[in-house]
């Protein structure tokens, strides 16, 4: 006899055992950048089990696909002198910020409803503080020895 399943009902893998609450991978990129949140979002979909995993993995593939062409416009506007002197640079990387920021956001609302019915029916979620605090300390000294440009989008 077939066991009921819900269709959106988390299907938990060998790395349940990593799996945290949402808001980490979030605060984590609002801290130390998308370069460790993003990855952390992947991973704890597919830890999770996720019926949406792999839409995340494509929204993560967006979000750095987006974060490249908005800095190569912006690149491209600073090199025509569409954009100069400091205020309106530093305008143009504020919307890459706010990119960033709303792909992670994103990120968080889908994942948030899979890892409540996880919480809910399995188990435990992890801790993400220790990561968050490290990538936070380290975050710049990890992205400082790549090119500008990839630091710049990874950030």
């Amino acid at each position: 006899m077939p066991r009921y399943r819900l269709p959106d009902e988390p299907q938990a893998g060998a790395l349940s055992r990593a799996v945290v609450d949402p808001q980490w991978p979030l605060l984590v990129s609002m801290l130390a950048g998308p370069w460790l949140g993003w990855p952390w979002f992947v991973l704890n979909a597919h830890a999770v089990g996720s019926p949406s995993k792999w839409r995340q993995s494509l929204l993560v593939g967006g979000g750095l696909i987006g974060s490249a062409l908005l800095f190569g416009a912006i690149f491209l506007a600073v090199e025509a002198k569409a954009l100069h002197g400091g205020l309106g640079i530093r305008l143009a990387l504020l919307c890459l910020m706010a990119w960033k920021l709303a792909v992670s956001y994103a990120l968080f609302v889908v994942q948030s409803r899979s890892v409540a019915l996880y919480a809910y029916y399995r188990g435990v979620l992890r801790n993400g503080l220790p990561l968050v605090i490290v990538g936070a300390l380290v975050g710049d000294k990890a992205l400082a020895s790549l090119p500008f440009a990839l630091r710049i989008v990874l950030q």
